[in-house]
């Protein structure tokens, strides 16, 4: 009998009942049974106990239930989550349902405050706000994912090393800090690795086993998806390219920003114009001063397209993947250099280590999308959301 059958099997096979039905259903249990190879006795009671937990729910095809049985189907309306993208200049809020769907979104400008727990109070604030006008019954809102910048220990719920643009990012708490303002599950993770399990989940990646996304904004980082797992390191900084060296001179001027930052970053591009031309000009603005002639602004650029081609080949020689993709603020104007650099790695590389850059499709929706898997699979960590991929 089922009922004898070791824990490990028995959860085995309820995540693969749980996952037949939000995949192929609605189904039938006899259909389940067939599909998953089951036997229809342990589907029965599998049945009985996800539809107990609200992930199932059983509803009658027409009246000819003697003949064809009631069809099941993935409760996916049944909970929800809230996921955060908190960035330097603005923080954007989704409401999701267990199938990863962003149901609706609000974005306000990041909060102007000195203090951690200041911030933490004002985005606590807008959260409840949210949740209220979504009108979401609190029994119903099951886990807050944050994507936040820095180096983030996913396990603890702390920022290690956060952001210049967060107040007192660091050795920060925020999974304690935001449960006990909320009292729902708290997940945290890196804002370049959540838009890449983002990317996994809905677009660009999602038929690779390895991956980078390289993010170009203000600053610089990168996250990576080697043979089917996410690749954290053995601090949670695994991905840190803003800090790559280029040269020997480098390696005696260690500076805070890293050089890759320096080179390749929205703030280092603005900087370098800011140096040779005595002006303020955004990045955005000196890709296009490039393409209409200006010197100035084509030597900038002609560099950063450099030294973005030698990091990328830098990171294919070392993990070989199958796709880089790139996001950020930067990438407005690839249109003006993403072609150049494909040639420019193109030119150094060979058929087994051939790559092609691409851009993010989802862009800024990709870290939500991240959040929103991985505080789904903390909280219903049967729900196979990526297929042979180890998000944890």
């Amino acid at each position: 009998m089922s009922v004898n059958m070791p824990s490990t099997i028995r959860k085995m096979n309820k995540e693969i009942v749980l996952n037949t039905i939000r995949e192929e259903g609605p189904l039938t249990r006899a259909q389940i049974s067939k599909e998953s190879g089951i036997t229809k006795a342990t589907v029965s009671e599998i049945v009985s106990e996800l539809i107990d937990e609200q992930l199932v729910t059983d509803e009658k095809e027409d009246d000819d239930t003697s003949r064809r049985g009631t069809k099941l189907s993935f409760a996916k309306d049944s909970f929800y989550g809230v996921a955060v993208d908190l960035g330097g200049t603005k923080i954007n809020i989704c409401l999701f349902n267990l199938e990863a769907e962003i149901l609706g979104q609000y974005q306000t400008p990041t909060y102007k405050t000195d203090s951690s727990e200041a911030f933490i109070d004002s985005l606590t604030e807008d959260i409840e706000a949210f949740i209220a006008e979504k009108q979401v019954p609190k029994e119903k809102m099951k886990v807050i994912s944050i994507a936040t910048p820095g180096i983030v220990d996913y396990k603890a719920g702390v920022v290690l090393e956060g952001s210049p643009n967060l107040p007192e990012w660091s050795n920060l708490p925020l999974k304690e800090m935001l449960y006990k303002r909320t009292g729902i599950e708290i997940v945290i993770e890196n804002d370049i690795r959540a838009a890449l399990i983002g990317e996994l989940y809905k677009e660009e990646a999602q038929t690779s086993s390895s991956a980078v996304l390289i993010g170009l904004g203000t600053g610089a980082g990168s996250a990576l998806f080697m043979d089917g797992k996410i690749i954290r390191g053995a601090n949670n900084a695994a991905g840190e390219v803003g800090y790559m060296l280029f040269n020997r001179e480098h390696l005696y001027a260690p500076t805070d920003k890293g050089y890759f930052e320096i080179l390749c970053a929205g703030s280092g591009i603005e900087e370098s114009y800011h140096k040779l031309k005595g002006e303020k000009v955004t990045p955005e603005a000196i890709f296009k001063l490039a393409s209409q002639g200006d010197l100035t602004a084509k030597y900038i650029v002609d560099k950063f397209s450099d030294y973005l081609a030698i990091g990328i080949l830098n990171i294919n020689a070392v993990i070989n993947p199958e796709k880089v993709l790139l996001m950020g603020g930067v990438t407005k104007s690839a249109g003006l250099f993403l072609e150049d650099v494909n040639q420019k790695i193109a030119n150094q590389t060979f058929s087994n280590t051939k790559v092609q850059v691409e851009l993010s499709s989802l862009k800024e929706q990709a870290p939500l999308y991240g959040a929103a898997v991985l505080g789904l699979s903390t909280v219903f960590p049967s729900i196979n959301f990526i297929k042979d991929a180890q998000l944890y």
